[in-house]
């Protein structure tokens, strides 16, 4: 036994152990660690308790801890209110009092209490300018003043929708409401967002472990981006000195060796590969063109097209070809073991060995230097969190896959916590973390959010004016979508005769067309266009290639491609022709006006045809979940809104020629039951 114990303690790796001297920040760990826990029972109790029998440093530190307690973990505005009013009174010249007004106004603003909350926000902003939320009030009033903003286009209850907040949605998507119905329709879901989260409320959504769980989530993400952009990105500096020193230190790294842009085509035989070359440079066919419709390499579909290279990302067969050519040479076939294959090969630009200079490098550098102090800076902080806690991880239980893996502040971290977060990993991924070395990956990662968690809450990065701002919608949004997803969506049923139904009421949508694909040739004379209908017919010359040099058609540039058409898409002239031919035909010469005359060449043919009930199953049930969907939110809404008060002041805003008396608002009143 006492092997057994030496042999665990052995395989303890014990990071660190906090050593704090001051009772206080003692006691607010503790509570920290127990805010992770979420036990949020003993954390009220030990709370209360250390607000009693204290000095009266301790006792503002403690009360205030527990007001911001009732206001972030709880949500219990009524008391976190209470407490903070209670401070005011008891240490209204403390040092920090400021900062219990800037809670004070965010205990109103979440109650709704708008202009007093922007009282609030306007002292911390103004008498208390040196405080660490001045500029956070300053925020804050602006968010205000949008609900206490006069010009109202609406009321629920009471409750203001005002013009700007409106006017806000619609700079969102300006084109979307250029119409007067388009505003309407724009209002009226923000009525019913406000009324459904109205309902979420009532139904006590937010309580529900599927809520906390979700909001807990983004809460979390949402304080590392802020404080990640704050506290790392923006403290990041980089001096044109210190730049200029890493170009001089670093100058072969901005070294750009020589370069080619080259095309490739590859056949099978040196027979092709000789007879290509010859008809390539006799008769000047464009090397695009060429490839596009004979090569063998991957490239085929690009022309051949290598783009910019530089040696040694290539075969050695194919550079030592390359970089001894001239651009628009082609040259000689040669066997490339590499491809299995004959390859021709055209330079089309060359760029010769340079340095960059300073000026050309100085934003790479500045980007480079920015991410080496970023991790730098990032690693310093976390490294500092982990110091604040206590820190034992039991590597052994980890690959002998034990229960308990680690303790983060006498809390255990077990292996079902490591597993449940690999089950949120993409599939894709996932195998990547079911190692040991995987787990110990997630592990440290959980460590860490651990405790920069617990570091955030010590600095009350929550209270942050844009960390605040962004939760609150959030909050709203997700029991939004909840109560329309228990309203709506899972009452959602599609059946496989609606489908079926659905399918055969709209099999003319379904009915495809025939089609074909062609190429073209357009000039201007019909005697230049015999001359080169009669290349084609003889295989003198491939159709995309007169099409690429002599076509006037847009289409010239893909070889006279003009892709798959149906009737209805070309001028009569051109269809009638192209629907009598079979694929590999060419047309006559098809006269469209005096200075247009057109060849066609057809690729391929698609006969019509009706797509299957499986073909377009997948679109039937989307169209049909949808209009189910809107039907039911439709009805949902119209009761949801019958016992409130919506009073609608939006009007039109199109100008009239003589004045014309206001009008009334429309209300809305209760339906009596």
């Amino acid at each position: 036994m006492i092997k057994i114990i030496a042999s665990i303690i052995l395989t303890l790796i014990i990071i660190n152990i906090s050593q704090a001297v001051d009772p206080t920040a003692t006691e607010l760990n503790k509570i920290y660690i127990l805010y992770g826990k979420e036990d949020y029972q003993t954390a009220e109790r030990d709370l209360l308790s250390l607000t009693i029998n204290n000095n009266p440093k301790q006792q503002f530190i403690y009360t205030l801890e527990l007001g911001d307690f009732y206001l972030d973990k709880l949500n219990n505005n009524t008391k976190a209110e209470s407490i903070y009013k209670l401070i005011t009174e008891k240490f209204p010249k403390h040092q920090n009092i400021a900062d219990i007004y800037y809670r004070l106004g965010v205990t109103y603003e979440k109650e709704e209490r708008y202009l007093e909350a922007a009282q609030m926000y306007e002292m911390v902003a103004t008498k208390y300018r040196k405080s660490q939320y001045a500029q956070d009030g300053l925020d804050a009033i602006e968010r205000c003043f949008k609900k206490n903003y006069q010009d109202l286009v609406a009321k629920v209850d009471g409750y203001p929708l005002t013009r700007i907040e409106f006017d806000d949605r619609i700079a969102q998507n300006p084109g979307a409401y250029e119409k007067f119905d388009a505003k309407k329709q724009l209002l009226d879901e923000m009525i019913n967002d406000r009324i459904m989260y109205q309902e979420a409320l009532n139904r006590r959504l937010n309580q529900t472990d599927d809520f906390k769980t979700r909001f807990s989530e983004i809460k979390n993400n949402t304080l590392f981006q802020n404080w990640y952009q704050k506290e790392v990105i923006n403290s990041v500096k980089i001096s044109e000195g210190e730049k200029k020193s890493y170009y001089k230190k670093h100058r072969d790294e901005f070294i750009i060796p020589e370069q080619v842009s080259a095309r490739e085509i590859l056949v099978k035989t040196k027979t092709e590969a000789d007879s290509l070359y010859r008809l390539i440079t006799t008769y000047k066919l464009p090397f695009d063109s060429v490839a596009q419709e004979i090569s063998l390499a991957p490239t085929k579909s690009a022309g051949g097209d290598l783009g910019y290279f530089r040696r040694g990302t290539q075969s050695k067969e194919l550079e030592d070809v390359v970089f001894k050519l001239k651009p628009n040479i082609i040259s000689q076939p040669f066997y490339s073991e590499t491809k299995v294959g004959y390859l021709l090969l055209q330079v089309e630009d060359y760029k010769p060995k340079k340095v960059r200079t300073y000026s050309e490098a100085a934003n790479e550098i500045e980007n480079r230097l920015r991410g080496e102090k970023t991790d730098e800076t990032f690693k310093t902080k976390t490294d500092a969190f982990k110091k604040a806690s206590t820190i034992i991880i039991d590597e052994l239980a980890i690959k002998e896959n034990r229960d308990t893996v680690a303790m983060i502040d006498s809390e255990p971290m077990t292996q079902a916590t490591i597993n449940d977060y690999i089950s949120r990993v993409p599939p894709i991924y996932r195998n990547e973390f079911e190692s040991p070395e995987g787990k110990k990956r997630i592990l440290d990662q959980l460590i860490l959010e651990k405790t920069w968690l617990k570091q955030l809450e010590k600095e009350k990065y929550w209270l942050l004016n844009v960390v605040f701002s962004q939760l609150d919608d959030t909050k709203k949004g997700l029991l939004i979508n909840n109560i329309r997803k228990i309203e709506v969506n899972d009452k959602t049923v599609v059946s496989e005769n609606e489908l079926q139904n659905e399918y055969k009421k709209n099999l003319a949508e379904y009915k495809m067309p025939k089609q074909v694909r062609a190429r073209e040739i357009t000039v201007a004379s019909e005697s230049l266009a015999r001359v080169l209908k009669n290349k084609v017919i003889s295989g003198e010359i491939t159709f995309d290639s007169l099409a690429s040099e002599y076509s006037t058609a847009s289409s010239k540039w893909m070889g006279g491609d003009v892709g798959f058409f149906s009737t209805g898409s070309k001028p009569k002239e051109i269809e009638q022709v192209a629907f009598k031919l079979s694929k590999g035909q060419i047309s006559k010469i098809i006269k469209l006006n005096d200075s247009t005359y057109t060849i066609l060449k057809i690729e391929e043919v698609k006969d019509a045809y009706t797509k299957s009930f499986d073909d377009v199953k997948t679109t039937l049930q989307r169209r049909l979940q949808q209009k189910k969907d809107q039907e039911i939110y439709t009805n949902f809404v119209a009761e949801l809104r019958k016992p409130h008060q919506i009073e609608i002041y939006l009007v039109d805003e199109i100008p009239n020629e003589e004045p014309v008396e206001q009008e009334m608002p429309k209300t809305e009143q209760p339906k009596k039951d």
